[in-house]
């Protein structure tokens, strides 16, 4: 009498050669989570040159502290919220951002001012701390032109190298007339004096100022200047120099 062989289920309960534990039928995938960071982002909201951003006052005819007007915004590209911090008037700044390991940094500053908001700034970091200064850009955009004229011999004079100084300057009040007084600036442009449309001497340079800037130029141990107290307007002026002793 032949034997009946007849084939047993696997303990698992699956398949037959198979091994490991059965997948349940429907169960879905969970994919992990991002993950995520927090970081406590301080610093200052500055000029171009690291200053406390002011804003001229024609009323009082002084320069006024602006910081307090700022605002820091930060984003993600994980979400649509966008958080905010004020700023104080020394231009400092804390922040809380939640992120994937990257966030933008931008500011919101009123327009026509003295200085303006950059563009935003890319911050990658998985620390708990982050130090981000930002700095404004210059409100004014202007071209300055004019003639160079030496005094040894007297005559306009090529070959000048002249320089465009902005933050370098106090405005005053005298008997009511607005006075630029120069201190130690930032250099904005340089350029140097030659013969431009037949004319001897000439220059022609543009530059992004707060709304006051310092021409200097110097020549051979003779100096001159050109400065000019409050000027915003885009328009192009003319400041010609003198060379000196």
């Amino acid at each position: 009498m032949a034997a009946l062989l007849t084939a047993c289920p696997s303990p698992g309960g699956g398949d037959p050669g198979q091994t490991g534990k059965p997948v349940t039928p429907g169960k879905p995938i969970t994919p992990p989570k991002p993950k995520t960071y927090t970081t406590i982002v301080s610093g200052r909201v500055t000029t171009p040159a690291g200053k406390a951003v002011t804003q001229y006052d024609t009323a009082t005819r002084r320069s006024v502290p602006s910081s307090g007007d700022a605002e820091v915004r930060v984003s993600t590209d994980s979400s649509a919220k966008t958080d905010k911090a004020a700023v104080a008037a020394d231009g400092s700044f804390t922040l809380r951002v939640k992120h994937p390991g990257t966030f933008t940094l931008s500011v919101d500053y009123p327009a026509g001012r003295d200085y303006k908001a950059g563009s935003p700034q890319s911050v990658t970091t998985t620390k708990a701390a982050h130090t981000q200064d930002i700095a404004l850009k210059y409100g004014y955009t202007t071209t300055l032109s004019g003639q160079v004229f030496d005094t040894a011999p007297p005559g306009p004079r090529n070959d000048v190298p002249i320089i465009i100084e902005v933050e370098g300057s106090e405005v005053t009040d005298r008997g009511g007339v607005p006075t630029l007084t120069k201190v130690e600036g930032r250099e904005a442009a340089r350029t140097v004096s030659s013969t431009i449309g037949g004319t001897e001497g000439s220059y022609s340079i543009t530059f992004d100022h707060p709304g006051s800037f310092w021409a200097s130029a110097s020549f051979d141990g003779r100096s001159g200047n050109y400065s000019l107290a409050r000027y915003t307007g885009a328009a192009a002026t003319t400041g010609s120099i003198v060379l000196r002793p």
